[in-house]
Parts: structure tokens; sequence; C-alpha cells
């Protein structure tokens, strides 16, 4: 006799979210500088414990996830500035750092940290798989170039200095690159300056010395002397160190990006240089790991929520970012509007977002009858994407709002509303989706849509029995009382 082979169907995953936040102004809406105020923000009260309800209410049905363009020390000192005013923010599961940096995976409980003031993140406990991903893409082993870092420095005979911020010591104390015995912050001003400026000198005069921020294993960030640039000297040796770590990158094969930022006022006059893996063909970013959530939860039948506010939020918030390559190329080969495709991503936005708004001219209905034929528009909503964009004014996001808020793919919310937007989201995808509502946990789903009232049918069905009861018994009565009756008579007759 022959067996044969069945697969279960079952997913024990189904009708979940996946949330992934921003911290300053969207999970956290009380700004950094302003919770040094005893007597500010007294809203934000409210707020913790409205969002510690939501998600005990959604516990293991929401999976909250912090991405953030903090380090985590720099996390860490503002939560500790939290707990300071007894703001009881709850904490997420993971905390990725540095605009898709380390992913941090949470040791200890809320309680510990607000009763016994236990950090529950450490450097220490990383998601492995992550780094693991990326080595296999790129070759980057975050360990292995900081000790090359560290054996060039000591090559060059430069003092090395690391810490968590390159913002100030008020806000970050001794977790700042410039807090006593790191950085100098006022080493510029002993260079020769005209108008404000640094002039071109030949003696070395500022500190011999490079700054490391504490980016994590998947990124780093060089802060040099605010003489480089300006003394021959010192730029052959930052020079050499620079090119000398390039040709490590390039032996090992290692995929990298590096971005240069200049000097000005806010980084006391320092050139600094990031250097991050390179995924698919950009520095790595806030998208990595909602992208890699995306593919778990089309096949598991989940959902994605993205959420943020500012611009290192855009690609994570970007629909079009999420479309499969492959789909993309094929796409665009069987074209005749191949122009579409290769239009920089503002211009494709409002391509798009005149074809949602029903713009009637050849060209938007040529595009608009070709996206619909291949797949394209119908592939962007059909994504279990969905973004949450806080409400303010001239939002460096209002091209993703003004194209995508018509298929109802961004969700625009007030400050201190994140939860607001996450059920909007979750309501849309299930209303639309049958298969994700259902798989929803009841006590999930009475959060989403409410307690539903009895249908129709059911309370016909329902009066209808008590009604033939009713006769049933005024019958049984009737009957009853007639046999009464008739013995009577039958009594007196005798």
């Amino acid at each position: 006799m022959r067996v044969s082979q069945t697969k279960s169907n079952i997913v024990f995953t189904a009708g979940k979210v996946n949330l992934y936040s921003d911290f300053d102004s969207t999970y956290c809406p009380a700004k950094h500088s302003s919770l040094h105020n005893p007597d500010g923000n007294a809203f934000m009260h409210d707020y913790c414990n409205k969002m510690n309800k939501f998600f005990q209410d959604t516990m293991g049905d929401v999976h909250f996830n912090l991405t953030t363009g903090r380090t985590l020390g720099e996390y860490e000192s503002i939560s500790w500035l939290l707990k300071m005013r007894d703001f009881r923010l709850p904490f997420p599961e993971t905390v990725i750092t540095k605009d898709g940096s380390d992913r941090f995976i949470k040791t200890g409980s809320d309680n510990d940290f607000y009763e016994k003031g236990v950090f529950p993140f450490n450097y220490n406990c990383t998601q492995k798989d992550k780094e693991m991903n990326i080595k296999e893409l790129t070759n980057w082993d975050g360990d292995k170039i900081h000790s090359e870092l560290i054996r060039l420095a000591d090559k060059y005979k430069i003092r090395l200095v690391e810490a968590d911020s390159e913002n100030s010591v008020f806000d970050y104390g001794e977790k700042s690159l410039f807090s006593s015995g790191k950085l100098n912050p006022d080493d510029w001003t002993r260079l020769p300056l005209k108008d404000g400026r640094i002039l071109e000198h030949k003696i070395p005069i500022a500190e011999y010395v490079l700054g490391s921020r504490n980016d994590g294993r998947l990124k780093f960030n060089l802060i040099f002397p605010p003489d480089y640039g300006f003394c021959p000297e010192r730029n052959w040796i930052y020079d050499n160190l620079v090119n000398d770590l390039k040709r490590y990158m390039q032996a090992g094969n290692i995929r990298y990006h590096m971005d240069w930022e200049p000097a000005d006022d806010h980084n006391h006059h320092r050139i600094s240089c990031s250097i991050t893996p390179e995924i698919e063909n950009e520095a790595l970013n806030k998208l990595y790991d909602t992208k890699k959530a995306l593919k778990s939860a089309i096949k598991n039948n989940d959902i994605v929520i993205a959420a943020g506010d500012g611009s290192n939020d855009f690609d994570m918030l970007n629909p079009l970012k999420y479309l499969d390559d492959s789909f993309i190329c094929k796409c665009e080969e069987n074209s005749s509007y191949k122009d579409f495709y290769r239009k920089n991503m503002q211009e494709r936005l409002d391509d798009l977002r005149r074809i949602y708004n029903g713009e009637n001219s050849k060209y938007i209905n040529g595009l608009r009858k070709e996206l619909t034929q291949n797949g394209y528009l119908e592939q962007l909503e059909n994504l279990p994407l969905y973004c949450v964009v806080m409400q303010k004014k001239n939002t460096k996001l209002q091209s993703l709002i003004d194209t995508f808020s018509n298929i109802k793919k961004i969700i625009v919310t007030n400050s201190a509303c994140l939860d607001e937007g996450i059920k909007k989201a979750v309501k849309i995808h299930a209303e639309k989706n049958k298969s994700f509502k259902n798989a929803m946990s009841k006590s999930f789903q009475i959060l989403i849509f409410g307690i539903k009232k009895k249908s129709s049918k059911i309370f016909k069905i329902a009066t209808g029995i008590i009604l033939t009861g009713m006769l049933i018994f005024t019958g049984y009565k009737y009957f009853n009382k007639t046999k009464e009756t008739g013995n009577a008579n039958n009594s007196n007759i005798n």
C-alpha cells in the first residue's frame, strides 16, 4: 500500500503584528531636552500608562521592536532620564540601534529597571542571526574590523577614544566622547582662525587623537581632530590610516559603504566618517530589519507595521522599497514606460501619486494601465505592510504621505497617538484579509473591532424559541383548565 505524504498547513504565528517603531518623537513623544524640566511633559504619565495597557492587552499579538538613530548607550541614558521623571515607558522586545545597526535582545523586565534600576539591554546580547546573515552577504565581521582599527591606531601612535555618543556631556555624561579625558570640544579654538574659519597651518596644534562612537558590531563612526584637512602632516597620517583600513576591507572582500560628514559647529569642527556594510548597493539602514520581517510576515500570514517621523525613517516607511527586485526587473524588461523604473525615487513617487489621485492625462493613463496589467499596483496594495507617520509640519515624509495615504498604506496620526495608528492599520488589513482576521486571537479582535452585537438572525431564532415556549406553556395551561372544568361538571351530574 502506498502512503502519500501530507503537509501541515497550520501556521502558529498567523494573525500577529510585527511592529518596528522609531523612538524620538514617535514612540517617545517628549523631546530629550524637555525631559530635564521637572515640571514639563505632564502628559507623559497618561501616555506611558496608555502604552503599557496597549502592550498588555496585545501581549502575544503585537511584537514590538524599537529602531532608533541612537546608540545603545544613548538609549540607556534617556531611559534613565525617563525613570527619574517616573515616566514608565514600556521597553520593546528588541532595540535596533544607529539606523539599522546591532539588534539588542531584551534580557530583563520592565520592573527590574523601574524598581531595581537594572537596564534590560547590554552590548553583549545581540541578535547573532542578523550579524551572521550580513556576514554572508558582505563578509562583514565587526569584531575583526574593530581589532584592525585598534591595530592601525597603534601603528600610527594615535590615541583611540571610544564612547557611546558624540553629543553633549550635559545629556550623556561620561558616555559622551567629549567628556573629561576624552576629546576636547574646544580644541578647534586653538587653531589659527579667521572669521571663525580654520586656516591651513604646517605645525600640528590639535591633539593627536581619533574618536570612535560605539555604534555596535555592524557600524563604525570615526571622529577626527579639527585640524584634519588643514595641516598637511596630520592629513598624511590620518589619510594613511583610512587608506590602510580600506585596503583591509578590500583584501577581505568586504562590501562596505563609507560616508563622510563635514565639520561644523554641531560636531565641534571635526570631520567624521561612517563605515557600514553595503546592502543592495546602499548603506545598512532601518529598512534591513523591516524588509526581512515582511518576508516572514508574508509566509506566516502576519503583518508588519513601521512607524516613524523623520528622514532617517524614509526608506523603512516607503512601500516601494519592499517590492521584490526580480519582479521589478521583469516589469521594466517588458515595459513601454521604462523611464518610470529609472527615475529617482521622488519622481517615481510623484507618478504614483498622480495615478492614485486619478489624474487624466495620456502619460498617466498609459502608465496606470500598464502598472495595473503587470501587477505592479496590485503588489503594492497587497503587501502586508502599513506605515504609521507622525503628524508634524514640514515633514520630510510628505511625498510618502501624498502618495500612499490614498491606498491606506500610510496612516498619519498625532503625537502621543502611536497606539491609535497601530490599531487603525490592523483594522484596515483585517477587513480586507479575512484569513488574517480569522487567525487573530479573540482578545485581539475585540480590541480592534470591539464586542460584536448578536446578529439579527440569532436574535430572530432566540425570539422564535421563546414565543414557541410561551405558546406551549399557554396551551398546556388552557388544556389543564379545560380538563378541570370538565371534571367538575361530571361531578355535579353524578
